[in-house]
């Protein structure tokens, strides 16, 4: 079982990269579809998500935690996810903006470090992802089976 979702996690992997990667062709191939720009990059954003999801999962799977049973660690998840959460959360302009208005009297420098530091969604979202799939453990016992003799 383990394998199995070594190499699942690995394939789905690389197909979320292709279709972050390839996305706006994939889009304009259909053609039919007309989406907006934000719906798009939410789509995009979603994509890497899932992407950084089982990357950690397959970070998890090839360390081999001897663990009993199966469980999501929030601990793990607050510990790891919550600075690429603040930081989505933080990347879309209004919040940011509002912020730099209120408290720094629209300081050009300022307004201008934090686009730089919020502006990066795609590795924002990849790490929340990798956050949550390393914050799911998996168990894999190993079942012993013993010789039961069948004249007694």
């Amino acid at each position: 079982m383990r394998n199995f979702l070594t190499v699942f996690s690995f394939i789905n992997a690389i197909l979320y990269v292709v279709i972050y990667s390839y996305f706006d062709s994939i889009i304009e191939t259909l053609g039919v579809v007309n989406l907006s720009p934000v719906v798009s990059n939410n789509i995009k954003l979603v994509a890497l998500l899932i992407t950084g999801f089982f990357i950690g999962m397959l970070v998890m799977l090839i360390l081999k935690l001897k663990i009993k049973k199966s469980f999501f660690s929030f601990k793990n998840l607050i510990i790891v996810g919550i600075f690429p959460f603040i930081c989505l959360i933080l990347s879309e302009g209004t919040i940011t903006g509002f912020i730099v208005t209120r408290f720094f009297n629209s300081s050009a420098r300022v307004s201008e470090l934090l686009f730089y530091l919020f502006s990066r969604q795609a590795i924002w979202s990849l790490w929340l992802g990798f956050a949550i799939g390393t914050s799911t453990r998996f168990s894999f016992p190993k079942k012993r089976y013993t010789h039961a003799s069948i004249g007694e």
